[in-house]
């Protein structure tokens, strides 16, 4: 019967600790969305030169999420979350 209490005990004390974990992510989301900036992302460096392929494309990184963000010079964002960059957002084609 002990043991039965122990593994409840311990699984109700996992649920709440990851309940709360959820939550605060969450609540980060939130208050990057209200206000437009994600205070965890940080500037990479670019240092190619003018003609290059490379040339004024954006890169942003936060290693915490594991997350990164490429903007290419024609505005179009692609993320990265470990598994390779996916477009999410471009500037719209000329009518």
């Amino acid at each position: 019967m002990k043991s039965t209490t122990l593994i409840a005990t311990t699984a109700v004390l996992a649920a709440v600790a990851s309940t709360t974990l959820l939550a605060a992510d969450r609540d980060t989301a939130r208050n990057a969305r209200a206000t437009g900036y994600d205070h965890g992302m940080q500037v990479v460096a670019n240092h190619a030169a003018e003609g290059s392929r490379a040339f004024g494309w954006r890169y942003f990184s936060d290693p915490k999420t594991r997350r990164a963000v490429v903007i290419s010079p024609q505005g179009d964002y692609y993320l990265s979350r470990g598994k390779g960059l996916r477009w999410v957002a471009g500037m719209p084609a000329a009518a």
